[in-house]
């Protein structure tokens, strides 16, 4: 009996037994039966709530019980389309899953200290510097108005506004009737931008400051300029603009973590890349060609 019972054979077969009743007890325990649907109180909770949240109310039991049967429609459908394989070579299927996997493997980004927060904002500062602001007084010339005599109303504007006292005139007396106003503060590059133009912001670049100058030509005529003050763009410290360092922060290590995560993905697949021979004409979309 010794001699048999250490027979390896026997040893293999009283394995292989037992994970076969393992296997049997295993399968009847887990409600894995690709026939078997559950509706479970969870899920009508689930079906509730979202009904609620569109109807502001609650479903009555009649609309219950079409939320379930329909829970249970999609599942059906659900099923056979796996079943089916209408899963497979679907771009939007593909690229939702993708989707889904990106999100549930991202990982949620630990906190940062202030010294990590200010070496991304000096590392990045492209993304927080502020835009050159302008604080100026405009007087419009209606091309409609002057014509060929731009040149000589400008000059005398500013003739007169030297004899007003420069920077301090009164100038409501002068220019002509615009929706452009007529004084700015502060206001950044790009909105100047939109309002006259970029040729016209472009020229206030270069503009003397503190002096009336002209004609400055914009996207609707010319002008003559006060610039008060030109605020050049800087990069702001980092307790004016840390929630935004601190969101760019996170999107920053988040799309870093999903790269390496992906890169150990990769390193699990063998993959081949058949390119089409140079000068290879595709075949038509469904010419049936392979």
């Amino acid at each position: 009996m010794r001699t048999w019972l250490r027979e390896p054979l026997l040893h293999f077969l009283l394995l292989g037994s037992a994970l076969f009743v393992l296997f049997g007890w295993v399968a009847r325990a887990t409600p894995g039966d690709a026939t078997r649907i559950a509706i479970t109180p969870g899920r009508i909770e689930q079906m509730t709530v979202s009904f609620q949240r569109t109807h502001q109310r609650l479903p009555n039991p009649s609309e219950l019980d079409e939320l379930i049967e329909d829970a249970i429609r999609e599942e059906v459908y659900y099923r056979e389309a796996l079943a089916l394989g209408l899963d497979r070579d679907d771009t939007i299927v593909r690229r939702r899953l993708r989707q889904k996997l990106e999100f549930v493997t991202e990982e949620a980004a630990p906190e940062p200290g202030d010294a990590e927060l200010e070496a991304f904002l000096r590392t990045h500062p492209e993304l927080f510097r502020t835009e050159q602001r302008y604080s100026l007084s405009q007087l419009y010339l209606d091309p409609e108005r002057h014509g060929d005599r731009a040149k000589e109303s400008t000059e005398r504007w500013l003739e007169e506004l030297g004899r007003r006292g420069g920077a301090s005139a009164d100038t409501s007396a002068l220019g002509d009737p615009s929706l452009l106003p007529a004084r700015l503060d502060r206001v950044a590059a790009g909105e100047v931008s939109r309002l006259f133009g970029t040729k016209f912001e472009r020229a206030l670049q270069t503009l003397p400051v503190g002096q009336w100058t002209g004609p400055v030509p914009s996207g609707v005529g010319e002008h003559v300029v006060l610039l008060r003050e030109r605020e050049a763009a800087r990069i702001p410290s980092l307790s004016a603009v840390r929630d935004e360092v601190h969101r760019q922060w996170a999107i920053g290590w988040r799309t870093e973590a999903n790269a390496r995560y992906y890169a150990e993905l990769r390193q699990r697949y063998v993959v081949t890349v058949a390119r089409p021979t140079a000068g290879a004409t595709p075949s038509p979309a469904g010419s049936g060609q392979p």
